[in-house]
Order: C-alpha cells, then sequence, then structure tokens
C-alpha cells in the first residue's frame, strides 16, 4: 500500500495552505525521519502519508507561534516527531527554513521549561486561526492531529459539548473512551481568558447537575473503536495535573 500513502501524501502536498513550505522541505528530511522517529516514538507509522501529515501539523504550530505572539505548546508527538528529526539532521537549515516562511526562527523548548498557559495560548491562537469556536464542539485541526493519525502515545483531544477532553493515546493510538476534562482547556480556564461565553459555562453546569440528579450510575460511548483496555500509555489530566496554572500533559515540547 506504499503507493497509496503517496498518493496521499502527494494530494495533501498540493491542497494544503503550506504547499510552498512543504516544497521547500530539504530532500532528505523524510528518510532522516524514516529512521530515527522509531527510535524516540515506538510504533510510529513511517509512511509518506503519515509523515506529511506530521510535517504539516509542525508548520500549522510555527504559524500557531507566530500569530500567537506568546509561548505556545504543541499538543502532538507526530508533529514533534518530524521537529526532533529535523533539529538532529540540519538545525541550521530549520533556522533558515522558519525565517524565509515564518519570518523568526522558533526556539525548541522542551516540555519542561514551557510557560504557564502555553498550551492555552496555542489553543486560543489555532481558534482564532482555524475559524473554530471554542464554545462549539469542533476542536482546532492541530489539536485533532495524534488522535485522527492513531499516534502511538499520542495526545488525544476531543470536544464534549464545548468541554476539552484529553487523554493519553494507547499504543493503538486510541483512547477517546476515557478521555477526561483538559485542567488547562477547561470551560472555566476558557471563559475567564475571553475564548468562550459564560452562557456556555453556566449551561455545561446545568447538564452536568441534571445528569447527576438524574442517574446514579451510567456510562458513555464513544465511536473510537476501542472498548477494551488500553495495554499501555495511560496517563489523563486530572484537576490535580496542573500547577501554577499549567499543566505538564497534554503537550510535547514548545516554541517561544
Amino acid at each position: 500500500m506504499g503507493w497509496l500513502n503517496e498518493l496521499r501524501a502527494a494530494r495533501l502536498r498540493r491542497a494544503s495552505p503550506w504547499q510552498a513550505a512543504l516544497a521547500d522541505l530539504p530532500a532528505e528530511l523524510e528518510s532522516f525521519w524514516r529512521h530515527h522517529a522509531p527510535r524516540e516514538y515506538e510504533g510510529i507509522r513511517t509512511d509518506a502519508f503519515f509523515f506529511t501529515r506530521a510535517t504539516e501539523g509542525l508548520l500549522r504550530f510555527f504559524d500557531t507561534v507566530r500569530h500567537s505572539g506568546r509561548p505556545c505548546a504543541l499538543p502532538s508527538n507526530a508533529a514533534d516527531s518530524v521537529w526532533h528529526a529535523w533539529l538532529r539532521q540540519n538545525p541550521i537549515g530549520l533556522e533558515r527554513f522558519c525565517r524565509r516562511h515564518f519570518g523568526s526562527a522558533i526556539p525548541h523548548v522542551e516540555r519542561a521549561g514551557l510557560a504557564s498557559n502555553a498550551l492555552l495560548h496555542t489553543f486560543a491562537a489555532c481558534c482564532a486561526r482555524d475559524g473554530v469556536n471554542p464554545g462549539a464542539m469542533r476542536i482546532p485541526a492541530l489539536f485533532a492531529l495524534d488522535a485522527d493519525l492513531r499516534m502511538p502515545g499520542g495526545h488525544g483531544y476531543w470536544n464534549r459539548a464545548g468541554e476539552i477532553r484529553y487523554a493519553r493515546l494507547n499504543e493503538r493510538g486510541r483512547g477517546m473512551w476515557r478521555a477526561m476534562p483538559h485542567p488547562e482547556l477547561g470551560l472555566a480556564a476558557l471563559v475567564a481568558h475571553g475564548l468562550v461565553a459564560p452562557q456556555i459555562l453556566a449551561a455545561h453546569e446545568r447538564r452536568r447537575a441534571l445528569a447527576t440528579d438524574d442517574s446514579s450510575c451510567g456510562g458513555m460511548a464513544f465511536a473510537d473503536g476501542d472498548a477494551g483496555g488500553d495495554g499501555g500509555a495511560g496517563d489523563t489530566c486530572g484537576d490535580g495535573g496542573a500547577g501554577d496554572g499549567g499543566c505538564s500533559c497534554g503537550s510535547s515540547c514548545g516554541g517561544d
């Protein structure tokens, strides 16, 4: 099926908003990534379509950092796999590429060094760039990338009636069924930063109260195709996961 993935990758490159940047990628980057990414990200696919989707996600993140003007966290391991490979293969070339296509170099910041609310900055900028209403049922494309690609051990995000839910994806790239509210992207935080109208939070709280009153037990099913145990990579974000307004889960590295 390699030819099919090559065809899908070619179609994506032609239709992408970053067509010019994708055409300007170093010729040797894909083969370097294909060789090195599985050493860092166990189980990652290395076909041409995955690489192109992941690279487009990285370019989307660079664009987000440029327009945000604030420190941002990258919510995708797939995109981060390309960033890491590029930094190893040709860091000077990467810096020049960013200056050409995004106006400035974008420093790579490890997750431990990210500023508080870096993920929230990314979410806000992505919503603005993608035309996504944070209170609606969609999430920005960059936040959906790992789940769409079934990235093993990636970051899964879903929007449930305006509430952003997160789960670390398992080795098959699944995890929707056990997603929990993300503390840094909770409705209260989105309202506080002016991203969601207070009425949406009030409606959500009313629904939650009704659900609590109407049943003492129950369940929720998601069309993720993975109703069994995850077999690994099982952390989610709970309320205790955030300190000083930030969150250590739900993102890879970041840009400043």
